[in-house]
């Protein structure tokens, strides 16, 4: 078995007796939305009260008690989750013993929403996204930035793009309309200055997008880096790490857009057309379908409907969607969300590459299970 421990940090310093209470950790990764998570601490009589329920720091609300959740396996330490406190519930048995505590923890994106905002930004949008996560008053929201730019370009005398929501949904918003995801995840250091938390916000395409491909993008590419784990089952040495795999596919998913046709601000028509998904296909070849539709109707020029009619069809293009469980220990390793991963033993036309969309981590005294979404834009293994 590997060597696999757990710490829990409250305001990025370790608490040796707050861990030595954990119960449960249930964390949810996902390249949609926030990651969210709970921990369950196991409480008993003291006193005349029971332990950790007079603890201010595990309480939510202002200021925000940040928690962190750590996985250390065979001396690696990787962050699970870094958020702050949502809920707390309790739960009492008589007696004491069966009584837990638990905290339900979402990501440090939900500072972001705390506040509307009516403004004009102009620039890039790789411009606009990294002023709001670094701009404003000092460390507004302590994120490092990691933001891929884009080709729509906004004007300040001509064409601003206007902000009438919190910076979450914006930033949202603008992932969304190009072809990007916007998540953080973090890094735990230890050195001189002690132990901190590094988190960092991500603002590019997941899966990673080559920026050109000379050979042409119906070539298959390996993107999954040579020493990332395998999901196996069926093996022959009798070493599946793979408890379960269930897989579906889409054939009706859209893959063109036909002609799209914007208006100038010189009164000229101009016309763009997306033919295809440009996402490498995390496999041998893309799934034969016939030619299916879809276009996103927006405003702006055609360069930035051709962006957006572009981001849609990437998306669709995922049509292949799977589950899966393993575990931390039979991997002996550590899955996270936006990975893409190797499947092995599901057949020549299920085994091959996939994109890890969720996992939920769920850890109790005997077992680090993780529960898996994948998908993929493709059929077959790379060989």
């Amino acid at each position: 078995m590997p060597d696999l421990r757990y710490q829990i940090a409250v305001n990025r310093t370790p608490d040796n007796a707050l861990t030595s209470e954990i119960a449960e950790i249930e964390v949810t990764q996902t390249i949609e939305g926030p990651w969210t998570g709970r921990v369950r601490f196991a409480v008993d009589i003291c006193g005349e009260d029971m332990s950790l329920l007079d603890d201010a720091r595990l309480n939510p609300g202002q200021p925000d008690t940040e928690i962190t959740v750590i996985a250390a396996l065979e001396g690696t330490q990787h962050v699970l989750l870094h958020g702050i406190i949502t809920e707390r519930q309790s739960n009492f048995v008589e007696g004491g013993p069966g009584s837990y505590l638990e905290l339900k923890l979402t990501d440090r994106r939900a500072v972001m929403s705390r506040t509307q905002y009516n403004r004009a930004h102009s620039g890039t949008v790789g411009d606009i996204v990294t002023g709001i996560i670094t701009g404003g008053e000092p460390d507004k929201y302590g994120f490092e930035p990691d933001v891929t730019n884009t080709t729509i370009d906004y004007d300040e005398d001509s064409n601003t793009l206007n902000q009438t929501e919190d910076d979450l949904a914006f930033v949202e918003k603008l992932a969304g309309r190009t072809g990007s995801r916007f998540w953080i995840d973090w890094k735990a250091e230890t050195g001189f200055a002690g132990f901190d938390v590094v988190e960092t916000a991500h603002f590019k395409p997941s899966p990673p997008r080559p920026s050109s491909n000379p050979l042409g993008l119906s070539l298959p590419i390996k993107l999954a880096p040579t020493d990332a784990p395998a999901l196996t089952m069926n093996a022959d040495d009798g070493c599946s790490n793979l408890v379960s795999f269930e897989v579906s596919a889409n054939n009706e998913a859209s893959n063109q857009t036909g002609t799209v046709q914007r208006v100038a601000t010189d009164g000229v028509v101009d016309d763009t057309e997306v033919t295809g998904a440009s996402d490498p296909p995390l496999g041998e070849a893309p799934p034969a379908t016939q030619a299916r539709t879809q276009r996103v109707l927006s405003a702006g020029g055609a360069q930035e409907a051709q962006v957006r009619n572009q981001a849609a069809l990437n998306d669709a293009s995922y049509s292949t969607r799977a589950t899966a469980e393993t575990s931390a220990q039979a991997l002996n390793g550590i899955l996270t969300a936006h990975q893409i991963v190797d499947v092995k033993g599901a057949g020549k036309i299920n085994s091959g590459q996939y994109f890890l969309s969720s996992v939920t981590h769920a850890i109790d005294p005997s077992m680090h299970k993780m529960r898996l979404e994948l998908m993929r834009n493709a059929a077959g293994a790379v060989s």
